[in-house]
């Protein structure tokens, strides 16, 4: 007779379910996700809502959250669209997930205003402005994944400490400061 196997242990992970507005927003998850991979400290989910606002963001993440569980539900939202004190206020008493914690990280106006700070270009402006100063800045849209290539784990780690809402995304994944 041959011995079973050992079974081995294995650690189960905390999950995190990050909801993007669009496609911007999925792939720079996706794009942080694959830079610090290595020491994610959370399983890491993106979907994109596909637009339409911050309310359409909020609903989409309720109903995808609720179909499946997880520890975390983060939403990655414009503040220019269809979001405001009744939409936080909403959210504050939505409760999803596995253990209803659902938090929001807001981008003003939008996400290029905070990934060009992490670029080192400060400006201001509405979302027309931001989206025109990004495409300046880096030569595409940013959705495409070819300006990412400047986004290092060393650019990441030092633009943490000045732009807010990457320091809260990259905490919400679990990714230690070094």
């Amino acid at each position: 007779m041959t011995p079973s196997p050992v079974a081995r242990n294995r650690a189960a992970r905390e999950t995190l379910l990050v909801v993007g507005e669009g496609d911007a927003e999925v792939a720079f998850v996706r794009h942080v996700k694959r830079t610090c991979g290595d020491v994610l400290g959370r399983s890491v989910q993106e979907i994109n809502a596909h637009g339409k606002g911050g309310k359409h963001v909020l609903d989409t993440a309720r109903r995808r959250a609720n179909n499946r569980d997880h520890d975390k539900v983060v939403l990655l939202l414009d503040i220019d669209t269809d979001w405001g004190d009744d939409e936080r206020a909403r959210t504050r008493r939505s409760s999803v997930g596995r253990r209803g914690k659902l938090d929001v990280i807001e981008s003003e106006p939008c996400l290029e205003a905070w990934l060009l700070k992490i670029l080192g270009v400060e400006t201001e402006g509405d979302t027309r402005h931001m989206k025109r100063a990004f495409k300046a800045a880096t030569g595409c849209e940013a959705h495409e994944p070819d300006w990412m290539v400047q986004l290092t784990r060393a650019v990441l780690d030092e633009a943490r400490e000045r732009v807010p809402q990457l320091a809260a995304l990259m905490n919400h994944m679990g990714i230690a400061k070094q």
